[in-house]
């Protein structure tokens, strides 16, 4: 009697493998084969589920997102403005283990897609997605009368993707310069430039 296989949780197991791969070797040392002995399959079963190498890895990272954003989701329910904002932003930095290894797959990306326009074109949409996410609490919270009157909001959400960005590069690369806690006194520093004088919002 054939074995039956839960297609898609075995292709989450082969992204998940993946993410393993990249976390330890890098995105060089990211191979077919690699990923196939990581996940226990042959290279033939990863054909059933992925084009090609490219097609692995950009799952792999838009998996990553999207469980991201689903913890986002979930610890921002019943809150708005800044008290949701902060809590998005404390889910995108690299804070413990997890996120330290998602933080470790992301900046791998980032090597690729300068030689890879289709990988580039990727990571140019989702840093959009993830833009248009805090813009929009930032715009609840503008709504709400939490932040100055003068705030460029636009401005505002550039700045926390380079927060995000930078402290993830740091904490990859000089762990030990970039505590959690300092990481969220940053965060802290930076929500509380944006909160109109007088206004109480509890962060």
């Amino acid at each position: 009697m054939p074995k039956i296989v839960d297609w898609d949780s075995k292709r989450d197991d082969i992204l998940s493998a993946t993410w393993r791969v990249i976390a330890r070797d890098g995105i060089a040392g990211t191979t077919i084969r690699a990923i196939a002995r990581e996940a226990s399959c042959s290279r033939g079963i990863l054909g059933h589920y992925f084009h090609d190498k490219a097609d692995i890895l950009g799952s792999a990272l838009l998996l990553s997102h999207r469980r991201v954003v689903g913890r986002m989701a979930a610890a921002t329910a019943g809150l708005s403005g800044l008290a949701a904002l902060r809590v998005v932003m404390l889910e995108a930095l690299p804070l413990d283990e997890q996120r330290d290894v998602e933080a470790q797959i992301e900046i791998s990306f980032w090597g690729r897609a300068l030689g890879n326009a289709e990988m580039r074109k990727l990571q140019h949409a989702e840093f959009d997605r993830l833009c248009r996410m805090l813009r929009g609490h930032l715009r609840e919270a503008a709504d709400l009368g939490e932040l100055t009157e003068d705030l460029d909001l636009d401005l505002a959400t550039h700045e926390l993707v380079v927060l995000i960005d930078g402290l993830s590069a740091e904490r990859v690369l000089y762990p030990d310069r970039v505590s959690p806690q300092r990481q969220v006194d940053m965060l802290d520093r930076l929500l509380s430039s944006y909160q109109r004088a007088g206004r109480v919002t509890r962060l």
